[in-house]
């Protein structure tokens, strides 16, 4: 027996408008023989496998041109998983033949490459490393596969030669089949990343629930469809997953990133930082393990460790622009403006198409009074980015401060309009409405952030402030109160509802509220009560 491939040929179109770029499609084919061991089924998913391969390693080679790839110095072993990456190799055609002395399978494929969008898709993964290091170990995998195949192969023939049973490679044909099957239904499963979401997660989740019954023991299908329930919100079902990953493989750094990222999301941050730090040993030159670190650090108050982190995954990868987005909000945070808006200036040189980091730099303008900095950058991000409801809010704030309230207002109700659930829209308009008087629509407003988001403490806090303006004690204490079982060390509404007691006459409550709130750091309602003579 003999196996015939028979090459391949590349077929150019090009559309001549320059924005449009051009579109090349790769097309190749695949003649593969069957017979003795190996079944027309198994000789089928074979040539599948070998001509989605072959053709997209032709299309390597053009990946392999681009600028982004070059500037990048990206490994060998790595242009396939690019070009798996940001292509993909359909099967258009698949018939049976037969010569004058074999049978066989004939399979047509074909990469459709647009050019006007390649290098951004390429440059986007390109920055995903731990996605990039996915799809190599699956390129990896598929290869030794492939290996194990025209291992098969050759014995086969021999064995059919010297007519011989082939029963023992009847089942091993089956098995490096199924291989090669588990392996196209994850590629399938991986083909629904569009960016960093999945364009039908439940359709991912039955690709990979079809390669795992395939291949019970390979670990990154469960680390992957971990990460698609917990985009799902199935968390027993992906911590499942991501804890049978690592039983299965110890030292999968991917399963660790994974389940770090789920624990923080859940707010269980030291187990976070624990899967972080046991990821970071295994692979310590993954500049996004640092960063996602850094996120957990930042929430956890120890901004000096998430300065850290942020600036090690700088260093791994200079071109990082969330990382230095990232630290720039952590510089924020420590008082630190100038250092701040560098970071800033930087992730916006490295991606000016990023509306959230115009809107990041706008926060810190608005932050040192340069409203109307802040007003441009918000403007920038809404042009990039026309239903970014957070840049209507935050612009809406930049021409309060400056007096301008219509347009405050018409930004308001735009957010609001993006969207009727935005908790914070509401919020923030009723503090404009606060600052103009208009206590009761400010109330109206309160009331309908507070039904959209009750474990809030601000907004009982804030609510009962207005309420107090209203003459409203009774409501303000019991404001007060809510924020307090909220958020048990909240200063300002003790501070508060110290001063309101105070003004009832209750000089018992008021005093220990003025007390509690000077221990936790703020003196006000103490100092005044004191100058009164109301607490001694």
């Amino acid at each position: 027996m003999r196996k015939i491939i028979v090459s391949v040929f590349l077929v150019l179109t090009f559309l001549c408008s320059p924005s449009m770029g051009e579109i090349l499609t790769i097309k190749h084919t695949v003649k593969q023989t069957f017979g003795g061991g190996q079944s027309p089924d198994d000789a089928r998913i074979s040539a599948m496998a070998k001509a989605k391969r072959e053709a997209l390693e032709m299309a390597g080679t053009y990946i392999e041109s681009l600028t982004v790839v070059q500037n990048s110095k990206v490994e060998k072993d790595e242009i396939l998983a690019l070009t798996a990456g940001v292509l993909k190799a359909e099967v258009v055609s698949q018939k049976n033949y037969a010569s004058d002395d074999a049978f066989g399978i004939e399979i047509v494929v074909n990469v459709v490459v647009d050019t006007s969008v390649l290098e951004e898709r390429v440059k986007k993964l390109l920055q995903d490393k731990t996605h990039l290091t996915q799809l190599r170990d699956t390129q990896k995998r598929e290869k030794e596969l492939l290996q194990k195949v025209a291992q098969l192969e050759e014995e086969n023939r021999k064995l059919t030669a010297e007519k011989q049973s082939t029963e023992k490679l009847k089942k091993e044909f089956r098995q490096a089949s199924d291989g090669l099957t588990e392996v196209d239904w994850f590629n399938k499963a991986d083909a629904l990343i569009v960016g960093h979401k999945l364009t039908d997660p439940k359709k991912a989740i039955e690709y990979l629930n079809n390669a795992i019954k395939l291949q019970p023991d390979y670990a990154y299908a469960y680390s992957m469809r971990g990460s698609v329930y917990t985009i799902l919100g199935q968390q027993q079902q992906a911590f499942a997953d991501y804890n049978h990953a690592i039983r299965l493989k110890p030292d999968d750094d991917l399963a660790y990133y994974l389940r770090g990222n789920a624990y923080a999301n859940l707010g269980q941050l030291q187990r976070a930082i624990e899967d972080l730090n046991e990821a970071i040993r295994l692979k310590p030159d993954i500049a996004e393990f640092y960063s996602e670190r850094g996120g957990v650090y930042l929430k956890l108050g120890q901004l000096q460790r998430a300065i850290e982190d942020y600036s090690k995954a700088i260093r791994l990868k200079p071109d990082y622009a969330d990382a230095y987005g990232r630290r720039g909000i952590v510089y924020t945070k420590l008082g630190d403006y100038q250092q701040a808006i560098k970071d800033h200036n930087e992730a916006i040189r490295l991606r000016p198409d990023d509306a959230e980091a115009y809107v990041r730099r706008g926060i810190v303008y608005f932050t040192l009074g340069q409203n109307q900095r802040a007003i441009e950058d918000y403007i920038k991000a809404i042009r990039l980015k026309p239903d970014y409801v957070f840049a209507y809010v935050s612009r809406g704030n930049a021409y309060a401060h400056l007096g301008q309230y219509q347009r405050a207002f018409e930004d308001y109700n735009e957010a609001i309009r993006l969207k009727p659930d935005d908790a914070l829209a509401y919020r923030i308009r009723a503090n404009a409405y606060d600052d103009l008087g208009q206590y009761q629509r400010a109330i109206e407003d309160y009331n309908e952030a507070i039904r959209l988001k009750l474990d809030d403490a601000a907004y009982y806090y804030e609510r009962g402030i207005v309420y107090v303006k209203l003459g409203q004690n009774q409501r303000a204490i019991e404001d007060y109160i809510k924020a307090i079982r909220l958020k048990p060390d909240y200063a300002d509404a003790y501070n508060n509802r110290g001063l309101t007691y105070l003004s009832q006459g209750n000089k018992k409550l008021g005093c220990r509220d003025a007390q509690k709130a000077c221990k936790l750091g703020i003196c006000k309602a103490l100092e005044w009560a004191k100058d009164n003579e109301y607490c001694r």
